[in-house]
């Protein structure tokens, strides 16, 4: 399968461009610095904005599916997700590309906390209306446009990130976190995401993952 990646060179971004190698898939990388990522069969490396949709659409022509490892790397409002996600969801549209699986944010909505137990339910939300406002308003704008669109979507939600070795088992559930759910390593993320290239549960629809 052709698929794009949008966040190429971030964390998930790079396991996924990996982990889709690995399957056979072929890779277009969406990337501001195309020598940012190492030359590998089956990958092609696209130089582009990120906000114009000119280059967000001609990346996205000819793909069977997107992902999309985007997201804030800052506290301060940076709204990457909010200008982003509507050039890609406009650019899928026009080219009739169906599939994009995303990675979102395990505190961006309530409850997904209901799981977890009270203090941590309440500390959270503290994070959330403070220093973690802007991330979390981002994630919540992501999940409005995608749902808005008449896309096939997966919003994978995980906890916190780590960079720690895969483990390969990880708990999934439709409504909220997990209990006792705090991290996750970035590349049971990435398994996850790609497995949704042929898995239908969670079309339309957002997932909560944690080890």
């Amino acid at each position: 399968m052709k698929v794009i990646v949008f966040g190429a060179t971030g964390g998930i971004g790079r396991l996924l461009v990996a982990g889709a190698l690995e399957h056979g898939h072929t890779v277009t990388a969406f990337v501001r610095n195309g020598q940012s990522l190492e030359p590998r069969d089956g990958l092609y490396v696209v130089e582009g904005d990120l906000f114009d949709p000119q280059s967000v659409g001609d990346a996205i022509d000819g793909h069977r599916a997107v992902f999309s490892a985007l997201g804030s790397r800052t506290l301060k409002a940076d709204p990457i997700l909010s200008r982003a996600i509507p050039l890609i969801i406009n650019g899928m549209h026009f080219h009739r590309v169906d599939r994009i699986i995303t990675v979102g944010a395990a505190g961006a909505l309530y409850p997904a906390g209901k799981y977890q137990p009270p203090l941590a339910t309440v500390l959270f939300a503290i994070a959330r209306a403070t220093f973690l406002r802007h991330p979390m308003a981002d994630q919540r704008a992501q999940e409005r446009f995608l749902a808005a669109s008449d896309l096939d979507y997966t919003i994978v939600r995980p906890p916190r990130l780590t960079n720690d070795p895969p483990t390969g088992t990880y708990r999934v559930l439709p409504d909220a976190l997990p209990s006792s759910s705090r991290r996750i390593p970035r590349a049971d993320v990435a398994d996850f995401m790609l497995q949704q290239l042929t898995d239908p549960r969670f079309h339309r629809r957002g997932v909560y993952l944690a080890s």
